[in-house]
C-alpha cells in the first residue's frame, strides 16, 4: 500500500481518538479506539498501520499509539 493511504489511516485514528478523548483516561480512551479499529477497519488497513515500527513516528498521537499498540496485542491474541 502506498504512502498516501498510511498517510490516511494515520490521520483516521488520530480522529477517532480525538473524538473518543472525552471518554476516559488516555489508556481507557487508547482501548476503546483499539476496539473500534478491530471492528470496523478491513484486515488490510489493520495489518498496514500496524505493521509499522512501534518507534517509527508516522503522526500518531500519543493516544492513537496506544491504539495501534492495544489493536497489534489484540491482533497477536487472535493468531494464538
Amino acid at each position: 500500500m502506498s504512502e498516501s493511504k498510511l498517510k490516511r489511516l494515520v490521520d483516521m485514528t488520530n480522529q477517532i481518538a480525538l473524538n473518543m478523548n472525552a471518554n476516559g483516561s488516555a489508556e481507557m480512551v487508547a482501548d476503546q479506539v483499539a476496539q473500534h479499529l478491530e471492528k470496523f477497519w478491513a484486515p488490510p488497513m489493520k495489518a498496514l498501520i500496524t505493521e509499522q515500527p512501534a518507534e517509527a513516528d508516522i503522526g500518531l498521537t500519543p493516544i492513537a499509539q496506544m491504539a495501534i499498540q492495544n489493536l497489534l496485542v489484540m491482533q497477536e491474541a487472535k493468531r494464538a
